[in-house]
């Protein structure tokens, strides 16, 4: 997509490609820089817009591997996005015909940028760009707390916390770990959304799983609770399953000390989704077991002290995500939209 794009300034003199950015981190330094017209990023990268808006407030046109839901467009005009574009076909008159739309849709952004729209937080947060998911039994507590206690205010993905405990202990564990961490922790509810930096702790005595949002402008997340036998509760396997299925190579799995095997089934559907599964080592754990299992079953990508275990995945969740980077453009005429 971003080829496509960038190919288009060599079919119109009227059109220039000013700059490309590797991510939405990076736009507004470098639109303060080179002033574009109009900015084309993707949807992942819609959680950077109000950084760009504040700084550099100009039109957005954006790139949907699918059509945005009802309302989306709504909920992000304040941000300057103002239309979006379709798939690019892969040839023939097809890609013709959709690089001359391309065209006409960039030629409708205001060319001269000075929006003075205070800004505000949209209505309905974003999806984060990933989920965690931590699992432990004996020992696991204190554990979960070490690692949180080491992650930034700014982690940008869910956390999702699964302790085999009984249900009168979820509450004493919630207020254990916001006071050992900065990100806001709830115990986990039917419907309770998955936001980026927040903590959701499943309850005990309940098996708790991860479904899609059935409504609003974002394809997010929602915590829901689940039926069905299993030895363990709340299951580490169910959980790890569940939010394989959906978020695929962007789940890490953090199995942490505990008795049983709890979290290898759970392990084996992360690696085979494209996910990341991190161990504990048996020098830091109460109980190997639980960690013990993984790794024999050959499912673990990495074995760490507990004491490494956030400075992993803060550098895994920094790293830029395989999709269409953010393309930048300027300096086209009212002529392209003939």
């Amino acid at each position: 997509m971003r080829a496509i794009l960038s190919r288009l300034p060599r079919t119109d003199s009227s059109l220039e490609l000013v700059g490309p950015a590797a991510g939405t981190a990076e736009l507004p330094v470098l639109a303060r820089r080179l002033r574009p017209g109009v900015v084309v990023v993707s949807e992942d990268q819609l959680l950077g817009l109000e950084q760009l808006h504040r700084q550099y407030p100009v039109p957005v046109l954006l790139y949907s591997t699918s059509p945005p839901l009802p309302g989306m467009l709504r909920q992000v005009k304040s941000l300057g996005v103002y239309g979006y574009l379709p798939p690019a076909p892969t040839g023939g008159p097809e890609l013709w015909e959709w690089c001359r739309q391309a065209k006409a849709k960039l030629a409708a952004a205001r060319p001269e940028p000075s929006i003075n729209v205070p800004v505000r937080s949209l209505t309905v947060p974003l999806p984060p760009r990933g989920i965690v998911v931590i699992g432990g039994s004996t020992g696991g507590a204190p554990a979960v707390e070490r690692i949180l206690t080491m992650l930034p205010a700014n982690f940008p993905w869910a956390v999702l916390v699964a302790v085999h405990l009984p249900v009168h202990f979820t509450g004493s564990l919630v207020d254990r770990l916001r006071r050992a961490t900065t990100l806001p922790v709830a115990a986990a509810s039917s419907g309770a959304r998955l936001e980026a930096g927040r903590v959701l702790v499943a309850p005990g005595g309940h098996n708790l799983v991860v479904r899609p949002v059935a409504e609003g402008p974002w394809l997010g997340w929602q915590t829901d609770f689940a039926s069905g036998a299993s030895l363990d509760v709340p299951s580490v396997d169910m959980l790890m399953e569940s939010v394989a299925r959906l978020a695929g190579r962007q789940v890490v799995g953090v199995v942490l000390t505990g008795l049983g095997q709890d979290g290898t089934a759970g392990a084996r559907a992360i690696r085979q989704l494209g996910g990341t599964v991190v161990v504990q080592n048996e020098a830091s754990s109460v109980v190997f077991s639980m960690p013990k299992s993984v790794i024999q079953a050959g499912h673990a990508s990495a074995v760490l002290p507990l004491a490494d275990v956030a400075e992993y995945l803060v550098r895994h969740v920094q790293r830029p995500v395989p999709l269409v980077a953010a393309t930048v453009f300027s300096r086209f005429s009212k002529a392209l939209a003939q």
